[in-house]
């Protein structure tokens, strides 16, 4: 299977994390009226999710990635229907009763009113949406040791992704890679990558859910591994 550039980045940096997979099957095996998979991108956990037998849908702001997760879903013999919708402006003929947001999508996002609002309508009453976000992220300034990078092989190019920097301020956190795509002779291409993560707590967050009738109601803690920090999940209830 030949995969994009984008695609093989986003496979890297966050396809192997597992940590939070036992959380979303625990509460999608309550799930009668379908799960939504927010952020889905290739399929991490919307996959693992239909293997199960669940009812799930994806939605990502790159057809890129959504190319990907339905190919694979084919080769897997499930089917995962997908969106390629904005996370702060979509909307569904459809309402599911479980809503997941993993891996800190949402503070990719620069504003959330639109995403309460468009998980509003698109929420069976009764339902639950559950926000993974960061609340320990650290100021690392790229002295050794440096952390393991990610590293992954998509045909005949290896794909290294290593985080160099980490600068957290009062409102957002600037992460800071480097990647290289190393060629079968051997030859480096290398680029530099910045993501930029509001800075939330579950008490914001439930202010914010609260102006659209979404009711917090349950915090969940994931644990570190030595890849990843440790998240909490926010729980609300429509």
């Amino acid at each position: 299977m030949t995969i994009s550039e984008l695609a093989a980045w986003h496979d890297v940096e966050c396809g192997r994390y597992e940590a939070d997979l036992p959380l979303w099957k625990e509460l999608a095996k309550e799930s009668q009226h379908g799960v939504l998979d927010i952020g889905a991108g290739t399929g991490r956990v919307a996959l693992r999710l239909a293997y199960a037998g669940v009812d799930v849908t994806a939605l990502d702001l790159e057809p890129e990635l959504l190319d990907v997760l339905t190919e694979r879903a084919h080769e897997a013999g499930v089917t995962v229907p997908t969106v390629a919708a904005d996370a702060r402006s979509f909307t569904f003929e459809r309402q599911f009763d479980l809503i997941l947001v993993p891996m800190q999508t949402l503070q990719l996002l620069p504003t959330r009113f639109g995403f309460f609002d468009s998980v509003r309508r698109a929420l069976h009453p009764g339902g639950r949406l559950a926000v993974a976000i960061v609340t320990q992220l650290e100021t690392y300034d790229g002295q050794p040791p440096l952390p393991a990078p990610d590293i992954g092989h998509f045909g005949e190019y290896t794909y290294i992704s290593q985080p160099v920097s980490v600068q957290v301020g009062p409102h957002s956190a600037t992460i800071d890679r480097l990647r290289q795509r190393v060629a079968p002779d051997g030859e480096r291409e290398t680029t530099e990558d910045r993501i930029e993560l509001a800075v939330v707590s579950p008490g914001t967050l439930a202010e914010e859910a609260a102006q659209h009738g979404l009711e917090a109601d349950e915090l969940r803690h994931i644990e570190e591994t030595p890849e990843h920090v440790a998240s909490e999940v926010v729980l609300f209830r429509g």
